[in-house]
């Protein structure tokens, strides 16, 4: 079987294509279907340029946002084309604010029309196309791996298994004929278990010369769900671990762009703060704010703010997991929960410095004391700042057992391994898409 050009493209080749395609509707609206009297036309091909580019980045952010970017199943064409065509119009009104304060003109109706309708319906079926691709040339994957272990890489993958066709030989091919049986059924990934000394007189280079991938389980299940399960980490791993984000210079340009977030979101919030506490008070009366002790950056407490959302007396029996449609929860507090806004008062804890605005989301000490026990590389987290919002909270429903706070680890590990700023950007933006729908 012949090996296929593959069309799986990575997040960053889709976001790079749907910015071209943005910036080149843009130029080519402006240049070929506008009026002289058009207010782009009259700038120089640089401003053009630049305006386009700025076209093109507040449609990516409006994308992120919106979900248009988001791979999904339930992402059916007319629900993508909407995200598309709100993803163009809110990209329109940066395009329009940006020429309006360097131009001090608008630009004309039509024009925008034009390039909002172009831009949405063009990405829109680039991305259609890809996913369409996509969908019907799935992976072809060969795992060399005993079927317990075979069984766990698909627990770890979940739904994404059945996205891959998994090859499976009536008897495990000779080392002599691995590329051979490669060749000849299509693999496009070996999977092999780097604890098993069997697989260390495969000849890797024949195989990989073929044009075959090879990977272990670990950096298998990080590709293709952006998670690494804690049961595939050992020291080791923890000795190849980067932590780019502790370095002096990216620390201090983290904490300066914590600083300026969170005191913007604490005045911007101030208004919603307020009616907050009074719905409290009307409904369950005083203390307003709830504080809590967390563990923080490598494993120091402090103490956390937050708004009060469950009856007085929620915790007479001491720590307790917060569950789905916990009775300790107040009207009030549903409503708080749900939009997030009962997290309002932690844009203190980053101001002090104990909190991040991204980062792994803290946990109670008297909770991780059972946790520790189960799942030794728990305080791994702990090698970055705690965050407001994290990969776990927009990836993964909120913890509320053993079971989901392992899953919870595996992309905190995750994160932890390839925080960048662009990661946190990302983690920011999905943060707001899921604030819209109500995330808790």
């Amino acid at each position: 079987m012949q090996r296929r050009e593959h069309w799986n493209l990575s997040k960053f080749a889709k976001l790079s294509v749907c910015q071209i395609i943005a910036m080149a509707t843009c130029i080519v609206v402006i240049l070929f279907d506008s009026p002289t009297s058009e207010t782009l036309l009259q700038v120089n091909r640089e401003r053009l340029f630049i305006y386009a580019s700025i076209y093109g980045l507040s449609f990516l952010l409006a994308g992120e946002v919106s979900g248009l970017f988001v791979n999904s199943t339930r992402n059916l064409s007319w629900k993508r084309f909407l995200l598309a065509v709100v993803s163009s119009v809110l990209a329109s009104l940066g395009l329009v604010l940006a020429v309006w304060i360097v131009e001090f003109d608008y630009i004309g109706r039509f024009a925008v029309l034009k390039i909002v309708i172009a831009s949405g319906a063009i990405s829109f079926l680039f991305l259609s196309f890809q996913n369409s691709l996509s969908n019907r040339n799935p992976w072809r994957v060969l795992a060399l791996l005993n079927d317990v272990r075979v069984k766990q890489l698909k627990s770890y993958l979940g739904i994404r298994a059945d996205e891959i066709t998994w090859i499976v030989p009536k008897e495990s091919p000779s080392e002599s004929t691995m590329v051979k049986f490669c060749n000849e059924n299509g693999v496009e990934i070996l999977i092999l278990d780097q604890g098993n000394e069997a697989n260390l007189n495969i000849d890797l280079m024949e195989i990989l010369a073929s044009g075959v991938r090879v990977l272990g389980v670990e950096p298998f299940v990080e590709s293709l769900s952006q998670k690494i399960p804690s049961a595939e980490v050992d020291r080791s791993w923890l000795a190849r671990l980067d932590l780019r984000q502790r370095d002096p210079i990216v620390r201090r340009v983290k904490r300066l762009s914590d600083l300026f977030t969170a005191t913007i979101g604490l005045i911007l919030c101030l208004p919603i703060s307020l009616i907050a506490c009074l719905a409290i008070v009307l409904e369950t009366g005083f203390p307003l704010f709830f504080h809590q002790k967390r563990t923080g950056l490598l494993g120091r407490t402090y103490t956390l703010h937050k708004l009060r959302t469950m009856q007085k007396d929620a915790e007479k029996k001491g720590a307790e997991w917060a569950q789905k449609g916990d009775l300790r929860v107040t009207r009030v507090g549903r409503f708080l929960r749900r939009w997030r806004i009962d997290e309002i008062p932690q844009f203190w804890n980053v101001i002090k410095g104990e909190m991040s605005i991204v980062g792994p989301r803290p946990e109670r000490p008297e909770l991780e004391k059972k946790i520790n026990s189960r799942l030794p590389f728990w305080m791994c987290r702990y090698l970055l700042k705690p965050g407001l919002t994290g990969w776990a909270q927009i990836r993964f429903e909120y913890a509320s057992d053993m079971e989901s706070s392992e899953e919870k680890l595996a992309y905190d590990l995750f994160y932890i391994k390839n925080a960048s700023f662009l990661l946190d950007l990302e983690i920011m933006l999905s943060t707001v898409r899921s604030l819209t729908k109500g995330s808790r």
